[in-house]
């Protein structure tokens, strides 16, 4: 057996090969952990934050359960992309070891069991279509694509096609595949969310809270009655696009000459109306008078109360659509022509409202920036007709923006207001708006952001964290804020609004992320840490020194549902407490007013807002927290016992494996050899406890031989592992100790001389090496 080496003479693959050369520190994909007890432990010791990391990592490992890593079973690298002459002498070097036709009877199946798996691996990244599928989804993505309702599938968007798909080459297939797959997840999306609603009901409950002459504050079980209702609905309709007016109508587009994509094609000539509607009144008790008559001839007057009676106040019915003109100038027939050339890169909406007034209204927005190379500025006009132009006069509205600094916008706006005629009517000024001045600034929440990865040296590293953990903190965060200025003829105000996460879990503001973009695929992460909840606080001071404020938590509390408690006061209404619930485009809300506006003060405002908090932290770490703990053990005990029951099986299988593979094997060792090459000697894969947890009974090693598995990877005295690869996915590996940290130590001999070299599940292997020598 060769010695083992000491600790200053372990290293990786990131140093001196044999012949001088410097080779890349190698550090990616695996599972790492300190220890066992890190996997069904106290997660409390560490917070929720380290066991949602550990939970994530666990539910995310690639079990022996899970499909083959194609590259790993053939024993290449997924980065650079292997040739398909190294795919080809890969294959084929395992075939020589599996190929059913050239074992003995009783090895057969096994070898065809194997065979199998090879060549399907070797199949999928031979075809450089499939391999970009796999390269997305995997292993049940090329299935799933390749099968009855996939894109390259019988009746799949491959046979729709205009231009061939499989005469793309894979830079073209990649990009026809990301849009398929965009366009199809769109329409998915569409048919959930083509309309949005709003319901809300009123609930008076105001003889909640009273307060007396001293200021003294009682409560009291109220008397609930609803009061007002409101409803709201919209939804979209589909309208010929007017591109078709700016160019000549044989001719197609840039886009779809370059693209021969007829399906988005289609998608681009589709343009949407969106119809809204909306009422909001009182519901009133009413009464009915009923005489009654009796046996004794005597008759008696009584009011009845009736089912209550929606009062509608406001009702409203319109229809708005957007389009964004694009490069109208570069087209032929009138847009580039002025004045219609203007309009370049310009967003042009219309809205039209029937009730309860006509009125008709018209945006343009548009980038404009005075100095070239300088951040442009955002001018957004808009004009409103609300009746007769020989009544009065359009209203006018200008709104201008510049972003400011990072995530910062400056912006200021103005209104007309209602300009009427000298000879209007009286009653005509009922219906003015009066003119409106805007001047503020808005901060958005910081964008998630990737690690750039350190410098180098103790140093950097140590400020390299310590940036990492600011950017953290501000991701999970989120903090948001707007300042506002308002005037007009009637008064101003001041206005603040601030916002940000709270408690550690998911970002409660965090939207649906689309899977697929131009780039690539993101599959949806597990729902592995709870939620934080979005805190938001507004504030409103008048000239009159009058505050109003509000102050609201939303909650997500499902993939697509979120649930919110504000609390604030409203008007005149009072102090009201309303608890909203939404879920994709469709919101319920129910305000509940608890206190008249003439009795909020101080002591009102503190019990409205302490009472619900206490309430909603007992119940959040008191009960969901611990419960969300316990099933997340629950989940990793089932999973490592499910991977655990698979040993047995997984073993003999590599046994069998190893079988088949060692006469080949001896084969190359012994050429190896014989030209003074790379002979591996021994190599072990497992889980070797650390040495101050060797004495715990429950920590022993779990290590398998996989000096045949290891020896059939040289090639022309080379052994290299790509570090992305799952290493117990290997032809004859297996996983001897499921979600545990795993080490390959590799002894090998070469030109004569002991070599050893070790990694975990995180690196990769490249031998031979002048660092593995071993010191006699």
């Amino acid at each position: 057996m060769p010695p083992s080496p000491s600790t200053d003479e372990k290293q990786g693959s990131g140093s001196a090969s044999a012949d001088g050369r410097r080779e890349p520190a190698t550090n990616g994909y695996g599972y790492h952990h300190q220890g066992p007890e890190d996997l069904g432990g106290n997660p409390d010791s560490n917070g929720d934050e380290a066991f949602n990391a550990d939970y994530s990592r666990l539910m995310s490992y690639p079990g022996d359960d899970e499909d083959a890593d194609y590259y790993g079973l053939l024993g290449l690298a997924r980065n650079p992309p292997p040739k398909d002459s190294e795919i080809r002498s890969a294959y084929r070097n395992l075939t020589l070891s599996f190929h059913p036709d050239k074992q003995p009877a009783h090895m057969r199946e096994a070898a065809e069991r194997q065979f199998n798996k090879i060549h399907e691996a070797y199949e999928t990244l031979i075809d450089p279509h499939k391999r970009t599928v796999y390269d997305l989804l995997g292993a049940d993505g090329v299935r799933e694509e390749w099968g009855p309702r996939g894109a390259m599938g019988r009746q799949g968007e491959a046979e729709r096609q205009q231009v061939g798909v499989k005469v793309m080459t894979p830079e073209e297939f990649r990009r026809w595949f990301l849009k398929t797959m965009q366009t199809r997840e769109r329409k998915a999306v569409d048919t959930m969310v083509r309309s949005r609603g709003t319901l809300s009901f009123t609930v008076d409950a105001s003889d909640l809270i009273s307060v007396d002459e001293d200021g003294d504050v009682y409560l009291y079980a109220p008397s609930l009655r609803l009061s007002e209702y409101g409803m709201a609905y919209s939804f979209k309709t589909p309208i010929p696009n007017p591109a078709s007016w700016f160019r000549g109508k044989s001719e197609p587009t840039e886009e779809l000459q370059e693209d021969n994509n007829p399906t988005e094609a289609d998608d681009n000539n589709n343009l949407e109306m969106v119809i809204n509607a909306s009422v909001a009144g009182k519901l009133q008790q009413g009464k009915q008078k009923f005489v009654f008559e009796y046996e004794d001839g005597t008759q008696e007057t009584r009011e009845v109360p009736i089912p209550l009676a929606l009062i509608a106040k406001n009702l409203t019915l319109g229809a708005n659509i957007n389009y964004a003109l694009g490069d109208v100038a570069g087209r032929k027939g009138l847009g580039n022509k002025r004045p219609f050339s203007f309009l370049n890169d310009t967003n042009v909406s219309a809205s039209a409202l029937l009730l309860p007034a006509p009125a008709l209204a018209f945006s343009f927005a548009k980038a404009i920036a005075p100095v070239p190379k300088a951040k442009p500025f955002s001018v957004n006009l808009s004009t409103t007709f609300s009746g007769s132009i020989l009544q009065r006069l359009p209203e006018i509205g200008l709104n201008v923006s510049r972003a400011v600094g990072e995530r910062k916008i400056a912006f200021c706006s103005w209104s007309s207001g209602t300009l009427l005629w000298p000879s209007a009517k009286p009653e005509e000024l009922i219906f003015t708006q009066l003119s409106k001045f805007q001047l503020g600034l808005l901060s958005f929440p910081a964008r998630p952001t990737k690690p750039t990865g350190p410098i180098g040296g103790e140093e950097e590293d140590e400020e390299y964290r310590e940036i990492r953990r600011k950017e953290r903190e501000a991701n999970k965060a989120r903090e948001a804020f707007q300042f506002q200025v308002e005037a007009s003829p009637a008064g101003g105000s001041l206005s603040f609004n601030y916002s940000r996460n709270i408690f550690s879990g998911k970002p409660a503001d965090e939207l649906v992320r689309s899977e697929w973009s131009p780039e690539g695929h993101y599959g949806s992460l597990l729902e592995s840490e709870p939620r934080s909840v979005r805190l938001e606080i507004s504030t409103t001071i008048g000239l009159d020194l009058a505050l109003g404020w509000s102050i609201s938590g939303i909650r997500q509390v499902g993939e697509f549902t979120r649930m919110g408690l504000d609390i604030g006061v409203e008007g005149m209404k009072g102090l009201v407490v309303s608890v909203s619930w939404r879920r994709l485009g469709q919101r319920i809300n129910i305000p509940i007013v608890v206190c008249p506006v003439q009795m909020v003060n101080m002591d009102v405002a503190a019990i409205a807002v302490i009472f619900p908090w206490v309430a909603y932290c007992a119940v959040e770490f008191g009960f969901i927290r611990p419960r969300q703990r316990r099933e997340r053990r629950q989940a990793v005990a089932q999973r490592r016992k499910k991977l655990e029951k698979l040993i047995p099986q997984k073993r003999a299988e590599s046994q069998q494996t190893i079988e088949l593979m060692t006469e080949q094997v001896r084969r190359r060792q012994a050429r190896e050899e014989a030209q003074g090459g790379l002979v591996v000697t021994r190599a072990e894969y497992g889980y070797i406890p650390p040495t101050e947890r060797r004495k715990d009974a429950s920590a022993e090693a779990k290590v398998v031989d996989v000096t045949v598995p290891v020896a059939a990877l040289v090639d022309r005295s080379q052994l290299i592992i790509p570090r992305e690869t799952v290493k117990f996915h290997i032809v004859g590996f297996y996983d001897p100790a499921p979600l545990l940290p795993k080490k390959l130590k590799v002894w090998y001999q070469f030109n004569g001389k002991q070599h050893f070299v070790e990694a975990d599940d995180s690196e990769g292997i490249t031998c031979p090496m002048r660092s593995h020598l071993l010191r006699s």
